[in-house]
């Protein structure tokens, strides 16, 4: 009533602004529940491997240390296979010298550092005691970046809602988990820009909802028929480190025997195994 009210002596409106139409955003798209879960199951379906030359930007540290850290650029090659195969080798661009070369079958991982000539095998379920560190990283969490896990629909629990960020205008499909006594915990956080429907962002979850990552995509191209976002950057908040990949050259769905996803003990490396905390607390730690 004020406002009609106010209108009646002009100055109901103080200003307006005219957005031209190409930089008008398409209007939001309708989705159900049912139909976000059937597109992340068929998107993790769709890949099952994938071998690509990657451009990596590491950085480690946050504002709440004061430092932040950001190091060159490197080259990099990864293969992966369902469910959590990994291999990953990295490179100083140019000259081409080996960083290190990663393998994991999803359970224990290898890491062969020529600089160093050390040699580490060690459970993926291991964890550093180093913050704000690169050292911190380990290949379930570039898995989980790189390959979209499913959502099995009989025992999960799940829902939807709406989000915005900024002027987009999003799905947010959460993932629950029991954790006794009729709580649930947040698991993971799956977003879909409403514009395009595509996943622009996945937030993962641990014990206690501790922020464990967030794993931002865009970019996305058509690799031969595979819509598959070419820049993706994953962040630990908890470590305080980031890397961010670029997709170069992908192949999907190849086959790639077992033998590549294991590492040999280089003649005249030192070996050290991380399952030991003295080990993890060490200057080798990876």
């Amino acid at each position: 009533m004020v406002l009609a009210a106010a209108g009646l002596f002009g100055c109901a409106v103080n200003q307006t602004t005219h957005i031209p139409p190409g930089l008008r955003p398409p209007p939001p798209r309708i989705a159900s529940l049912h139909d976000l879960i059937a597109e992340i199951n068929d998107q993790s379906a769709e890949i099952q491997t994938l071998s690509a030359t990657l451009e990596l930007q590491p950085s480690e540290g946050s504002v709440y240390t004061g430092v932040i850290k950001q190091y060159h650029d490197l080259r990099g090659y990864i293969l992966l296979k369902r469910p959590a195969w990994i291999r990953m080798q990295g490179q100083v661009p140019v000259v081409g010298t080996d960083l290190f070369d990663m393998a994991s079958d999803g359970e224990r991982f290898d890491l062969y550092v020529p600089s160093k000539n050390v040699f580490y095998e060690g459970s993926n379920s291991v964890t550093s005691s180093l913050k704000n560190s690169l050292k911190a990283l380990r290949p379930e969490d570039v898995v989980d970046g790189l390959l979209l896990q499913p959502i099995n629909e009989a025992t999960s629990s799940y829902f939807v809602e709406e989000a915005e960020q900024g002027i987009n205008q999003d799905y947010v499909v959460g993932v629950l988990g029991a954790s006794g006594e009729g709580a649930v915990t947040l698991e993971r956080q799956i977003w879909f820009d409403r514009t395009n429907m595509q996943i622009v962002r996945v937030q993962m979850y641990g014990t206690g909802g501790k922020y464990l990552e967030d794993v931002q995509y865009g970019n996305y191209v058509n690799f031969g028929g595979i819509h598959y976002p070419s820049r993706i950057t994953i962040r630990r908040p908890g470590e305080g480190l980031s890397l961010g990949i670029t997709i170069l050259q992908p192949k999907f769905n190849l086959p790639i025997p077992q033998s590549k996803f294991s590492l040999a003990l280089p003649p005249g490396a030192h070996r050290v195994m991380l399952d030991s905390p003295r080990a993890l607390r060490g200057s080798d730690d990876p």
